[in-house]
């Protein structure tokens, strides 16, 4: 080549020597070798990408990447469990026959107590004895179906916790929470675990205690230590904690209407951030309430709250970008649920006789972990374009369309979705599809984008 490269008169003038001319003509000649082969691999990455969505496009089945309430996650032993908890609670707190007789009657008015006489009922209701009993052998059985189908489907690596952790249950009551965590993760019955739980009735506290040393008893498992704490939210607790737990406290604080739900909510996570243990940089939290409206509302705004204190939600959220789904009037709400057919026989009987059928469960819930650098980076609300595949959570059961066809309602980082497809999901299930290259078409009931599969 260098025989063939002649410096030009103008060039000699210059002081330009031979050889560096031979170099800026070889780096010249690397650098156009280096843009045409980006280009010819950018071509067949095009290709490829094509063919893939062309197989994707055509393939009609999409495999759910996580579910919610799968019952096949939930642990053997503690599917007996729940089988048997009626036995359980009869083994710990007897009734006579008359007592037994009466207590799909007094299920019922607890039921009236709790909904459309709940102006007249007290905090203190489980201090009664007849209530209290009413309670276990109706809510608190219902509540462990719920929560040990939830605590069993959540990533496995959330619930990683040191030895000698320090848990929270806060409004207890009969220590409903402790009894889920205990039965769905059955890693956590190994380790040395010190619960906290804390309540205002000692008398539902004493009751879930024992039920709990028994369950442990059957199990054949050491027990956690518990600590009952008499008290509201916001009295002093002797340790801070490093997973705090709340589940159907916030819907019955909340039941006075005083104050805006904005302010409820960092009212609310002020109190809770109290306790933890802030030098435990994987700090967790899990609010769950029932999945009406305004339980919902509330648990969409202490997302928010949690994620400007250095919080990132791990589940059900796919995204950290505002929720779509946050139960403002006229709105949706974030609630999942699942069908009750393989719930305890002996469960439904009493639901039966106590008027109260159930056919779905139904709850609210956001976990929520410390972000180790204390921040929150922000996301990319409908989402860039140029990423290939999005995430969503599937967030209703099957709805019937116009036009014969049928659709789910999902939340994404793109906002509420509609999804339409004849394929079938579940309340609760994670799936990823293609993101779809073109402006999406808005429905006019819901607002919501329509994505068809």
């Amino acid at each position: 080549m260098e025989d063939k490269i002649q410096l030009k008169w103008y060039e000699k003038r210059q002081g330009i020597k031979l050889k560096d001319k031979i170099k800026s003509k070889q780096r010249k000649k690397e650098f156009l070798e280096k843009q045409n082969s980006k280009k010819n691999n950018a071509s067949e990455k095009k290709q490829l990408s094509s063919k893939r969505i062309h197989s994707l496009q055509k393939s009609k089945f999409i495999k759910p990447l996580e579910d919610l309430f799968s019952a096949e996650k939930i642990p053997e032993d503690a599917k007996k469990i729940i089988e048997e908890f009626d036995k359980v609670v009869e083994s710990t707190h007897p009734l006579n026959s008359k007592q037994k007789l009466l207590l799909p009657k007094q299920i019922r008015s607890l039921s009236h107590f709790l909904t459309d006489e709940r102006g007249e009922r007290r905090l203190g209701y489980m201090n009664q004895t007849v209530l209290l009993s009413a309670y276990v052998h109706y809510y608190t059985w219902w509540n462990l179906v719920r929560l040990v189908r939830l605590f069993s489907n959540i990533d496995k690596k959330f619930f990683d916790v040191k030895d000698s952790s320090v848990f929270l249950d806060l409004g207890s009551g009969p220590l409903t929470v402790p009894l889920a965590l205990f039965l769905s993760r059955p890693e956590l019955r190994k380790k040395h675990i010190t619960f906290y739980c804390l309540d205002i009735s000692q008398q539902a506290l004493a009751f879930g205690e024992n039920i709990f040393l028994s369950v442990a008893a059957r199990l054949k498992c050491e027990p956690w230590k518990i600590v009952r704490v008499k008290g509201e939210l916001g009295s002093s607790v002797r340790e801070k904690a490093d997973f705090i737990i709340s589940a159907n406290l916030f819907n019955e604080l909340c039941d006075d209407f005083k104050n805006p739900p904005d302010f409820l909510a960092k009212k609310y996570t002020e109190q809770i951030l109290s306790y933890l243990k802030f030098e435990n940089e994987n700090a967790r939290y899990i609010i769950v309430e029932p999945g009406d409206p305004r339980s919902a509302r509330l648990v969409s705004l202490m997302r928010d709250s949690f994620m400007r204190r250095g919080f990132f939600p791990v589940s059900p959220c796919t995204h950290f970008c505002q929720c779509p789904m946050d139960g403002k009037k006229g709105g949706k709400w974030c609630n999942y649920a699942f069908k009750t057919d393989d719930a305890p026989a002996e469960l439904k009987r009493l639901s039966e006789k106590s008027e109260l059928p159930k056919e779905r469960a139904v709850l609210s819930f956001v976990a929520f972990q410390k972000s180790k650098d204390g921040q929150i980076n922000g996301c990319n609300c409908f989402s860039d374009e140029r990423q290939e595949f999005i995430s969503m959570r599937i967030t209703s059961e099957l709805i019937k369309l116009p036009g014969g066809r049928s659709g789910y309602y999902a939340c994404s980082e793109k906002g509420l979705l509609l999804v339409v497809t004849s394929q079938q999901f579940l309340s609760g299930q994670k799936i990823r599809v293609l993101n779809p290259q073109k402006k999406l078409p808005i429905d006019s009931k819901s607002g919501a984008y329509i994505l068809e599969l």
